[in-house]
């Protein structure tokens, strides 16, 4: 093997080292949708995707409020479910799972959520439910609750149980 003069200038230079990808603190672990597609598909006039754009900007409210606040509360789930009525009707309802955030923190964010989306907020010819099971750091190690815990304590005291969201809403989300 030779060498020509001017070939080999300086020492051999090394790939660039892409450092991984790190999660972000905030971010979405799944979306749980209470009713079957048959049904949304008559309650959501305009389509599924503006139930999606809406959950897209709760996950986006999220991601941006923790992202600015850092990663100081350890790894933990957040689970957001949506309520959905005619006429622009929308509650939330937001649990800690496995974990806890500081109440001033907490405040904040279930404020920011509830206040986030008023332009994409779907429109429903009747109610609508569904779950975005959120996570802080690695998320939490326990499962996510399948309802939040007032819909939980409606249906236990109920002597027939409650379809969500429809008996339901008339229980936690009266008119």
């Amino acid at each position: 093997m030779t060498f020509r003069r001017g070939q080999h200038q300086g020492p051999p230079k090394q790939p660039e080292q892409v450092p991984p990808a790190v999660p972000d603190y905030f971010g979405l672990n799944g979306m749980r949708l209470y009713q079957p597609d048959s049904i949304l598909a008559v309650r959501l006039p305009h389509g599924v995707g503006e139930l999606a754009a809406y959950c897209k900007t709760l996950t986006w409210v999220g991601t941006e409020y923790f992202g600015k606040l850092g990663r100081g509360f350890g790894s933990l789930g957040i689970l957001i479910v949506v309520g959905i009525k005619p006429r622009g009707r929308v509650r939330l309802w937001c649990e800690q799972v496995d974990g806890v955030v500081p109440v001033d923190v907490w405040d904040v964010f279930v404020n920011l959520l509830e206040g986030a989306g008023q332009h994409v907020r779907p429109q429903v010819l009747e109610p609508v439910a569904c779950a975005l099971e959120c996570r802080l750091g690695l998320g939490p190690k326990l499962p996510f609750p399948m309802v939040p815990r007032e819909w939980q304590r409606a249906s236990e005291s109920s002597t027939a149980g409650l379809a969500v969201p429809d008996q339901l809403f008339e229980v936690v989300f009266p008119d």
